[in-house]
């Protein structure tokens, strides 16, 4: 009866010690985790469960754009136009330097055209033109 008992009482103990460990502190660490997101976001756990499919969309929207204008430049090498290639990248690099030079933009991104417009006329040209 004794050892009964006993093995009685270590499986009280370590089923305490495993829900302890194995199922408050995770609880506790999402808790935390998920304060911290709301504290950044400014937005709740709701909130931001509403918004990720319009971000997976306007993400998706994106990569549609991005891989419409590398298909174009890509049929424009193809068939040797390198000019209209070339001509056609330098609007979209002016067209985001333009909108984000002032605030707003990629700071990496802006500081490597204002590099490349030290280096290439033709972007330099682009990025001071003048929106009509």
């Amino acid at each position: 009866m004794r050892y009964f008992i006993t093995s009685l009482i270590c499986l009280a103990v370590g089923t305490g010690i495993g829900w302890y460990f194995g199922y408050t502190r995770p609880s506790l660490q999402a808790m935390h985790i998920t304060q911290e997101l709301e504290k950044e976001t400014g937005m709740s756990i709701a909130e931001m469960t509403k918004a990720v499919p319009d971000s997976l969309a306007a993400m998706q929207r994106q990569d549609e754009t991005a891989a419409g204008f590398a298909l174009g430049f890509y049929k424009f090498l193809e068939n040797g136009e390198i000019d209209k290639a070339k001509a056609r990248s330098l609007q979209f690099v002016g067209h985001y330097y333009r909108s984000y030079r002032d605030g707003g933009g990629d700071t990496n991104m802006l500081a490597d055209i204002e590099q490349a417009a030290q280096k290439y006329p033709a972007v330099a040209t682009e990025i001071s033109r003048e929106i009509k």
